[in-house]
């Protein structure tokens, strides 16, 4: 027997398993390879953990940028609209004034920038003033740039204007039409069922009769910030102004005197003009002028009788009142259905006198069945009326293409329940065309409007 089994005999041993741990190379090799393994893993996720730190930082930048990248964009858009303002109360104050090359800047809440420029004058010798604008934003080093064409807008673009608080008597009733836009610094007064093409807005509230269903299919606005019409010192400036530098200029003759004036006398694209007292005798200076000679702008010093047709573009501005005598058409157009399509006449009509500054539609022979009217007529001071309309028989229609406005009110009719009893029905309709052709020299009506916009990119990028 062994020494080996002795010695488990001896020990009580026999017949008891034992276990033998083998340390051999096979052994470790597989803990080397497990550490190696685990090592790895850590590697790995650390390595994971490194780039979503990294990623997570670079979308933060991406998203900073992208942040940034639009406040700048919307800080150069409120630059526009700070040059807009500008402009607008510069051709208020001063409308001969240069403004090419005026540049701002200015900070915004919330950190950022802006710098605005008016570059050029692009009215292309028009006298409506058009001017091209850079605004620039900034935001923390990040830049957006926008570029913009601006034109002044004039009263022109309205179909119906009425400024005094509460529109004077003015209703909107049953059957009545309005094409363009509107505008009352009063309530709106319905009583009816007129229908509205244009967008209608109204400094007052709304007043509707019991019954009443009118169609906005342009929506409307009530409570908005009133508007005034251009004072006498503004039409001055302007119109009277500019009919003494290249116009035509009539001034005052005397007490109770006035002019009659004939458009398309003594041929299409002329009109006469003659001077008359109280009694119907010649007073001052008579003639005719072409029109195409003048700059657009012709000023009276007293009361005019006008009718005629009318070739050519061409603003009338009275110190006194305004009377019409008969239709006052565009050469180019369909007498009951407007201006053609390739229609290039354009009249407009201001009374701006100080004790009367009236547009007065005259009781005469032929108003006594319609009267058609094509223009922009303005009564700076009070009213457009039918002379004595509350009597007589009916007159028809009084047929407008263009706009009203009036200081008080418009009074063409006489109604009882609701329908006409005396004087004209109104037949309006809206001349597109005076947003891009308005009539010489007419008032400015407070704005500029955005006619082009784009981005560009600064020079600095």
């Amino acid at each position: 027997m062994s020494t080996y089994w002795g010695l488990v005999k001896a020990r009580g041993l026999e017949g008891t398993r034992r276990r033998v741990l083998s340390v051999g190379p096979y052994s470790l090799s597989v803990r080397g390879s497990a550490l190696v393994g685990v090592i790895g893993m850590i590697t790995a996720v650390l390595l994971v953990g490194i780039a979503i730190f990294m990623l997570g930082h670079a979308e933060g930048d991406v998203v900073e940028y992208a942040v940034d990248d639009s406040r700048a964009f919307y800080i150069a858009e409120g630059g526009l609209e700070r040059a807009r303002g500008y402009l607008a109360a510069l051709e208020l104050d001063d409308p001969n004034e240069d403004p090419v090359g005026t540049s701002f800047s200015g900070q915004v809440p919330g950190s950022g920038s802006y710098h605005v420029e008016v570059v050029e004058d692009v009215s292309g010798g028009s006298w409506l003033d058009a001017y091209e604008v850079i605004s620039t934003g900034e935001k923390d080093g990040v830049l957006r740039q926008v570029k913009a064409t601006v034109i002044a807008e004039t009263f022109a673009m309205y179909s119906w204007f009425i400024e005094s608080d509460g529109g004077g008597y003015s209703w909107f009733r049953s059957g009545e039409r309005f094409e363009g836009p509107i505008h009352v610094n009063g309530d709106l007064r319905i009583d009816g069922d007129p229908w509205f093409g244009g967008h209608v807005r109204a400094a007052g509230g709304l007043t509707l009769k019991e019954g009443s269903n009118p169609t906005f299919l342009r929506g409307y606005e009530l409570h908005v910030d009133p508007i005034s019409l251009p004072t006498r010192a503004h039409v001055f400036a302007t119109v009277k102004a500019a009919a003494h530098s290249g116009g035509l200029p009539l001034d005052p003759m005397g007490n109770k005197t006035y002019y009659e004036v004939l458009l398309g006398d003594p041929y299409v694209g002329a009109f006469s003009y003659q001077g008359y007292n109280e009694d119907g005798s010649n007073h001052g200076l008579g003639g005719w002028v072409d029109i195409s000679g003048l700059n657009g702008a012709v000023w009276f010093g007293e009361d005019i009788y006008i009718e005629g047709t009318l070739d050519g573009q061409l603003t009338i501005g009275v110190d006194g009142s305004i009377h019409i005598t008969d239709d006052i058409l565009y050469a180019g157009s369909t007498p009951g259905n407007g201006p053609d399509p390739d229609c290039d006449d354009m009249l407009g009509l201001i009374a701006a006198g100080h004790a009367k500054g009236d547009i007065i539609i005259d009781y005469t022979i032929p108003n006594q069945n319609d009267c058609e009217v094509h223009g922009v007529m303005m009564a700076l001071q009070k009213t457009l009326k039918a002379e004595d309309y509350q009597h007589h028989p009916l007159r028809g229609d009084f047929i407008l293409y263009g706009g009203v406005f009036a200081e008080y009110a418009v009074h063409l009719a006489e109604y009882r329940d609701g329908v006409v009893s005396s004087g004209y029905g109104r037949d309006y309709h809206f001349d597109p065309r005076v947003a891009s052709m308005p009539p010489p020299f007419f008032p400015f009506a407070g704005t500029f409007s955005i006619v082009t916009w784009e981005e560009v990119v600064p020079p600095e990028v």
